[in-house]
């Protein structure tokens, strides 16, 4: 999805070195109408620029202004498979949507349990898959969760549980309102989703959640999503979306 911005800068005759990440610094809450609370600071952090020769540029500018924790990779395409926060999400609310629906208090690494990890796992399967059509490295999930979190990898729920018993109280979202569905799946799941039909390893996961997770909305999120649609995504070749996620879109003739 950070595709759309380059895109929109080309349309314009623009073009400005953009540097993307792969997912937040931090991890946190909003707490009230102007203050946060900072869970963690991620150890690791992936990112590219576009174009792809702007990538020293990029990486200098990251770090100078949030220290040394940022790893170089291939190009767009790659942050855009490297983001694990929609298929984790979905896993996570899909699993415990009552408890949103309900507006419960619910602690996320306490009900992260061993089914659920199991299934996200299986969703990360289907990243990695892709991701290696393209011929890319992207991390594990049990990778992401040991940079971000400071645990040991392992299983996901294992890991879960050691976060809840070194004293993580991350409270998981108490609304069906929620950025966890409403955001990450039209603009993560869906792009995911759209990826995997172009590489020929359909995500059937992926497309399973975005499905059910619409009928329980009575939304279709798909459809949500303006995004991919203005950039043309799912008329590309492979070869045109990797020279795209490397050199940016070119500007319109005239």
């Amino acid at each position: 999805m950070r595709c759309i911005f380059p895109a929109a800068l080309a349309a314009r005759g623009l073009r400005l070195p953009i540097v993307a990440w792969g997912t937040t610094v931090t991890t946190g809450r909003r707490t009230g109408p102007a203050t946060i609370r900072v869970g963690n600071i991620r150890a690791k952090v992936d990112i590219a620029t576009i174009p792809a020769d702007a990538a020293a540029r990029g990486l200098a500018t990251c770090q100078a202004m949030f220290g040394d924790r940022f790893v170089p990779r291939d190009d767009l395409l790659a942050i855009a498979l490297s983001n694990l926060n929609p298929q984790n999400h979905m896993g996570i609310a899909l699993c415990n949507l009552t408890r949103m629906e309900k507006g419960e208090v619910w602690l996320q690494s306490e009900n992260l349990t061993d089914a659920v990890g199991r299934l996200l796992e299986a969703l990360d399967a289907e990243r990695l898959a892709i991701a290696g059509e393209f011929g890319l490295h992207v991390r594990t999930i049990r990778e992401h969760y040991a940079l971000s979190f400071n645990v040991a990898p392992d299983a996901p729920g294992a890991m879960n549980r050691a976060m809840t018993a070194r004293g993580d109280k991350t409270v998981a979202p108490a609304t069906l309102d929620s950025r966890y569905v409403t955001e990450d799946v039209p603009y993560g799941l869906v792009a995911t989703a759209l990826l995997g039909r172009l590489a020929g390893r359909p995500a059937v996961l992926h497309e399973a959640g975005i499905a059910i997770l619409s009928a329980l909305y009575g939304r279709d999120f798909t459809a949500e999503n303006d995004l991919l649609p203005a950039i043309g995504i799912a008329g590309m070749s492979l070869a045109e979306l990797r020279a795209r996620a490397r050199d940016g879109w070119p500007a319109p003739a005239g």
